[in-house]
């Protein structure tokens, strides 16, 4: 799911650090209980280590920005979550939905501790891009904090697989991967000879008429390239360590970056729309002269996928958007 950039500013005003010293010792008293009464909490193994989690958690707050998503995807609506107002036009209408009129902890990066006490939370859930060890300490001092992480930046997978896990949702997060894993074979048999011929996939730049080249250590080049596995054309610059799953290009560079590729994926909002920025970088004289320019074979697909469910989603739109179409080219 495309974020704001990162700007972190941890609202936890004086007066709640009295009111958590209390809520430490009535924890500690609960925790007595929960292990007097071993069938009302399960063990999790989280990003700090395992954690007893109420085995039906009846309010559950979403820390992170994908989280709302990854819940729902199970079957679970948390009961407060950041707020999205500013990036709504980002989020399908089913995004928008579960978003709306829901009690807000903050913004992306600006998580609010006294907001999130407030919503009175059994069980609290994220994962460690936003929420460190010291703020997992102090969410901890609330309510059973589990918080996961991936192999790189937006790894929806494992994440989501603990958080299904976190509320007693493992078996239908798995059924959900099964549905997934048997369309995305469908798809591969169906249009292995498209997904043989050299992609690129690219999002926004950093300068006017540049953009960025997506590798699979990247949640959305991995959807390309390691879920779909469309061949990265030969001109892609090797992915450099640290480069966190994309390069920025400089605009001189389209045609070497670029050139070899047949086909280009580039990113776009639910309805198919590409950023002023990149729309910019298509104009430009450089990439409408790439061959992939030339044979219309640049194509924007919505990317922001935070769980299988929106993995089938983005699927269709790329065999509807991408594939049909190049398959008859």
């Amino acid at each position: 799911m495309t974020r704001p950039s990162p700007r972190f500013r941890l609202a936890a005003p004086l007066a709640l650090a009295a009111l958590l010293v209390g809520l430490t010792a009535c924890s500690a008293d609960a925790g007595d209980a929960g292990t007097a009464a071993d069938d009302d909490t399960r063990t999790v193994a989280t990003a700090y280590g395992d954690v007893e989690v109420p085995a039906d958690a009846q309010r559950v707050v979403a820390v992170s920005y994908d989280t709302p998503w990854q819940l729902a995807a199970v079957g679970v609506t948390p009961v407060a979550m950041q707020d999205y107002s500013a990036y709504a036009e980002s989020f399908t209408a089913s995004q928008q939905e579960l978003i709306a009129d829901t009690d807000t902890v903050g913004a992306f990066f600006e998580l609010n501790i006294e907001a999130v006490m407030a919503a009175e939370p059994d069980l609290i859930v994220g994962d460690v891009l936003e929420i460190d060890e010291a703020t997992f300490t102090e969410l901890s001092k609330i309510a059973p904090t589990a918080i996961f992480e991936g192999e790189y930046r937006g790894d929806w997978r494992a994440i989501g697989a603990g958080i299904a896990d976190a509320v007693g949702q493992a078996d239908v997060f798995d059924s959900a991967k099964q549905s997934y894993d048997d369309e995305l074979a469908r798809v591969q048999g169906d249009y292995a000879d498209v997904l043989a011929r050299p992609w690129a996939a690219i999002g926004d730049g950093d300068v006017e008429g540049g953009f960025s080249v997506l590798y699979p250590g990247g949640s959305v080049g991995a959807l390309f390239f390691d879920d779909l596995g469309a061949t990265p054309a030969s001109s892609i610059p090797e992915e450099e360590e640290g480069d966190k799953g994309w390069m920025y290009i400089s605009p001189e560079l389209t045609t070497t970056v670029l050139g070899g590729a047949e086909i280009i994926v580039t990113g776009a909002d639910p309805m198919g729309e590409l950023s002023d920025s990149l729309t910019g970088t298509l104009q430009t004289p450089l990439f409408t002269a790439l061959p992939a320019a030339q044979s219309g074979q640049v194509y924007g697909v919505w990317s922001s996928v935070t769980d299988y469910g929106t993995a089938l989603e983005w699927l269709g739109a790329v065999e509807e958007t991408v594939l049909i179409p190049a398959s008859a080219s």
